[in-house]
């Protein structure tokens, strides 16, 4: 029993209260963040998601008050690390192309690690009319740091002109987009329909890319 006198909502197993119920959050955490990646938030009931979850009903409103404070700490999970890796990034003495070649590795490696990353960026960006602020500031952070490290390249002569917004939202794309398509083309279910499918790698290609799209040729800076 907690200090409050309540005991906190757990699947039935024996241990201390604290590690059962950080036991109970992590669960509730792991299988919302599927459950939401599959169904968005009004296609997923918190009674299967606490089924799943080896949980009572209870647990959720105990841990997070809402379903609702439930999705956000999913959110959490999911964008916390990419806005960390860019404010590091951006903060880093090294030159602004090497950089963006980190930011587009280190995104390839995120999405390979966390699939599920993609779909909730297509609920919240291109589906939600009302995107959650664990987004906007997840936008307003890496787009602001890409801009600001475009903006650098282009004072040390090393970055194509443009409009560093545009071009960091130019270059953002790529390994989603990358990342995304070419798990779709090679789904096995999908062979019969003879879908193209790429025959080198995507990170190869976006690094490729961006060496001729944005790197500013020694020639042309001479």
């Amino acid at each position: 029993m907690t200090q409050t006198g309540i005991d906190p909502p757990n699947s039935g197993g024996k241990g201390p209260p604290e590690a059962m119920g950080t036991a109970t959050v992590d669960r509730l955490l792991a299988v919302g963040r599927r459950l939401f990646a599959e169904g968005g938030f009004d296609g997923t009931s918190i009674r299967s998601l606490t089924a799943e979850a080896g949980a009572n009903l209870g647990a959720v409103t105990y841990h997070f008050d809402t379903k609702e404070g439930l999705y956000q700490a999913v959110l959490a999970s999911v964008f916390g690390p990419v806005r960390e890796g860019i404010v590091k990034l951006a903060r880093s003495p090294l030159p602004a192309s090497d950089r963006l070649e980190l930011f587009v590795r280190v995104m390839f490696h995120h999405q390979k690690e966390h699939q599920d990353l993609p779909r909730f960026m297509a609920q919240e960006i291109v589906l939600g009319e009302h995107p959650s602020q664990e987004v906007l500031e997840t936008v307003k952070t890496v787009v602001g740091a890409l801009s600001r490290i475009m903006e650098d390249g282009q004072e040390e002569g090393t970055l194509v002109e443009g409009d560093p917004v545009l071009l960091a939202l130019s270059l953002l794309s790529q390994p989603i987009y990358l990342s995304l398509m070419p798990r779709f083309l090679s789904r096995e279910d999908l062979r019969d329909a003879e879908l193209p499918r790429p025959r080198e790698s995507a990170e190869s290609h976006v690094i490729a890319l961006l060496r001729r799209a944005f790197f500013v040729r020694k020639e042309e800076s001479e």
